[in-house]
């Protein structure tokens, strides 16, 4: 997307508010009344144009979405100023056809804000098949009728950077650098082929600071080939990528590697091979992520449905993997040693009712070595289960009050022995025996949700080992009422929400002569809090409170407090502003000591002259003080950006700029550090967006 320079820095301003404010929840302003017009296609592969309002805000385009015959296609949009550009990934047919502009809410539903139905004509597709080539039939011609469509985007930023003045700056950097990033999106439909691309790079010429040591390189990418045919579909992946797979053994591993895929058009069996690094690795040294033997894994999954394709059916999944990686545990002599892994499961899923009631099961058996088949540490067997069942209350939800009331509920076991191992699930908390449940709830704008856990160690009855018990209770709330008017109209679009949990840890066993402490401590937390929004600006403020209770007195009591403060005011089309505040008192009740912390955020972002000149600046103060109290510091980031050339799809833009930082500690009783550094640059930017696509 490309998107005006203003609207730009507004965008990023507000995530940057939202981040540091955390846990501040931080909505945009409701939309006010517009309308947009839609500029139907002319052909069936030509460009669909929804032309949005000239003033319309960066806030109000980040809630909106777009569905062309139901389905999403908000990532395949490209912006032309404020307008959503829509290129067919293949020809429309000549049927009716349906556009929703769609206005996206914060719990993930949607609205359709406008419809238009139309038709295209009816032309000569430039789908091909293969089969309908001739040996005789002219290169250029075949090309024209496999290939379908086929784009081209890059959005690209490059800076050259001057230091012009600086003071205490404690690290040493070229006082001139050229830095700067790229994101490319390419791909082509032919015939019965997808082929999809990604790929960033990063450009910094002070090798100290670059990524990968190297002035220029490639960050991450991937490329992605399916084939959609009659009876079969397959297709393979390289580069950056996750198998897809949640598994026991395999889940949320997205690493640089290669995968193919390959299984029936009704989805009756789907197998996938894979074979990754299980390192994170960038730049283009290692472009396959499989250069290196020792930090390398491949494994295998088949899933079948063996009694039918419905969408009930019973789905038996097997995985097997093996590898190596980087060696892990307590007492490894060699830091450097690669552990070695392995492993296979076999999972079931099954559904009821029109997957209103949902069974899962999942065993697993692996072999690890910490220190690799060279070390003196054993190769550990262990095994793994799982099972969840999941239950929607209501096949058609009751009306209560003109809104759908829809209740889910599940229960979970998880077995994982002491010692189980994944280099393929490095995520998996292993050494628990744990019992879930939970339950959501869903009424018109309120959501409730409730999560409790039963949970011991020491799975494999080790002797030397003590036994603790963990029971834990989350509770969460969440209500949006509508936007108010009349008498209440200066209450805007009014929202509230709670979280909180309570956590006991005790000791069930402690084996004869074990010289740690006991374990016998309760957790607790409340978070309460709300705010509205209004056309041009919003607030919200909340309060957290937690306390700890160590019943065995080996660590101290302790009561933490935050209160917070936020909002945002949209002054005009060229003026935000927003801020916030968090105070916080953290009490130890064994020693009655206290501490206070105060957090102070103000930022404005300005257009001081319309498409020419921008001003983006902020302000963070932060205070310590009471018992170990340490300094005080002013932090100030800002930058003016002249645009002398606006960049314009397909034509690079120019832009001078001047950009500074300002950090000031002041010392007290505690800290003597008592100093101020800052440092301003002179900033030559050229931001480059290209678009092609046929």
């Amino acid at each position: 997307m490309r998107l005006k320079t203003r609207k730009k820095m507004r965008y990023w301003g507000g995530l940057l508010t939202t981040a540091m404010f955390l846990p501040f929840l931080c909505v945009q302003p409701s939309m006010a009344d517009w309308s947009a017009n839609f500029t139907p296609p002319d052909a069936p592969d030509g460009t669909l144009v929804i032309d949005l309002p000239d003033d319309l805000d960066v806030v109000t385009l980040t809630q909106l979405g777009v569905e062309l015959d139901g389905i999403d296609i908000t990532s395949l949009l490209s912006l032309d100023g404020v307008d959503f550009i829509y290129k067919p990934l293949q020809a429309l047919d000549g049927n009716e056809h349906t556009l929703k502009l769609v206005t996206l809410n914060p719990d993930g539903s949607s609205e359709v804000r406008q419809q238009w139905n139309f038709n295209v004509g009816h032309a000569e597709s430039s789908d091909g098949n293969i089969s309908d080539l001739t040996e005789n039939s002219p290169e250029i011609e075949m090309a024209e009728r496999l290939l379908r469509s086929a784009y081209f985007r890059a959005d690209t930023l490059t800076e050259f950077s001057r230091r012009v003045v600086q003071q205490n700056i404690g690290h040493e950097t070229n006082r001139s650098t050229l830095s700067g990033s790229g994101d490319i999106n390419t791909g082509f439909a032919a015939g019965k082929w997808t082929v999809d691309g990604h790929a960033n790079y990063l450009v910094q010429s002070d090798v100290d600071f670059a990524q990968t040591e190297r002035t220029i390189d490639l960050g991450e990418y991937d490329i992605n080939a399916d084939y959609q045919g009659d009876s079969v579909v397959g297709g393979m992946s390289l580069g950056h990528h996750d198998t897809g797979l949640e598994t026991l053994l395999v889940s949320d591993f997205y690493r640089r590697g290669v995968s193919a895929r390959l299984g029936t058009s009704n989805r009756r069996i789907e197998a996938q091979g894979f074979a990754f690094g299980t390192e994170s690795v960038s730049g283009a040294a290692d472009p396959t992520g499989l250069n290196n033997t020792e930090n390398r894994l491949k494994g295998v999954s088949l899933a079948v449905k063996p009694f039918s394709t419905d969408v009930d059916a019973l789905k038996l999944t097997g995985t097997y993997y093996d590898g190596r990686g980087e060696g892990s545990g307590i007492g490894l002599s060699d830091l450097d040693s690669s552990a070695s892994g392995s492993g296979w499961g076999v999972g079931l899923e099954k559904s009821f009712g029109q997957n209103r009631t949902r069974l899962k099961a999942q065993y697993a058996h692996a072999l690890f070595d910490q220190d690799g088949d060279n070390g003196d540490a054993p190769k550990d067997g262990s095994d793994a289960i799982s099972f969840l069942i999941e239950h929607g209350l209501f096949e058609e939800g009751p009306v209560i009050g003109n809104d759908v009331l829809d209740i889910d509920v599940g229960f979970g076991y998880d077995r994982v022995d002491t010692f189980f191992e994944s280099l393929a699930n490095p995520g998996l908390v292993s050494d628990r025996d744990a019992y879930s449940a939970y339950s959501n709830l869903y009424w018109g704008a309120l959501s409730a949700n409730i999560y409790a856990l039963h949970e011991t160690n020491n799975v494999d009855d080790l002797a030397n080992v003590p036994t603790d018990r963990l029971k834990s209770i989350d509770l969460g709330l969440n209500y949006t009422f509508d936007q108010q008017t009349g008498l209440m109209e200066w209450l805007g679009t009014p929202y509230i929400f709670m979280n909180s949990y309570l956590a006991s840890l005790g000791r069930v066993k402690t084996p004869t002569g074990y010289d740690g402490g006991d374990t016998d401590n309760l957790s607790s937390s409340i978070t309460l809090g709300g705010g509205s929004n209004y056309d041009d600006w919003y607030w919200s403020a909340s309060h957290s409170y937690s306390r700890f209770d160590d019943y065995t007195n080996v660590s101290s009591d302790t009561v933490n407090n935050l209160t917070g403060f936020n909002v945002g005011w949209i002054v005009s089309d060229r003026l935000d502003v927003n801020g916030g505040t968090q105070f916080g008192v953290f009490e130890d009740l064994d020693t009655n000591k206290n501490s206070f912390t105060t957090n102070l955020y103000l930022g404005a972002t300005a257009e001081l002259v319309p498409d020419k000149v921008d001003l983006n600046i902020d302000y963070n103060l932060n205070l310590a003080n009471g018992s170990g109290d340490s300094s005080d510091s002013h932090i100030v980031n800002s930058e003016v950006e002249w645009t002398f050339l606006q960049p314009r799809t397909n034509r690079p833009g120019l832009a001078l700029a001047l950009r500074g930082s300002m950090e000031e500690f002041n010392g007290n009783t505690d800290s003597a550090q008592n100093e101020t550094e800052y440092q301003a640059y002179m900033v030559l930017r050229v931001k480059a967006p290209f678009s092609l696509s046929y």
